[in-house]
């Protein structure tokens, strides 16, 4: 495992954490490692906008047929 130290966090930003692990009932370093594992597992911006722009543009003429159209996708 990597170590992160944080320098120069704001006191209120570190109370409000150190609350909200405590209502969790975790550590301080636990919730916040939690937080980043998290927002770390999704897709950044930018990456999920350059998925977006390989996707195959369907053509269909109104919400309700593009509906019809995934639900026929379905097994």
């Amino acid at each position: 495992m990597a170590d992160l130290l944080i320098r120069g966090l704001d006191p209120e930003t570190h109370r409000e954490l150190k609350r909200r692990a405590e209502r969790a009932g975790q550590s301080l370093q636990g919730y916040v490692a939690g937080l980043l594992e998290a927002h770390t597992a999704r897709p950044s911006m930018a990456d999920w906008l350059a998925e977006l722009d390989e996707l195959i543009p369907v053509d269909v003429s109104s919400g309700a047929e593009a509906v019809r159209a995934a639900r026929d996708e379905l097994p």
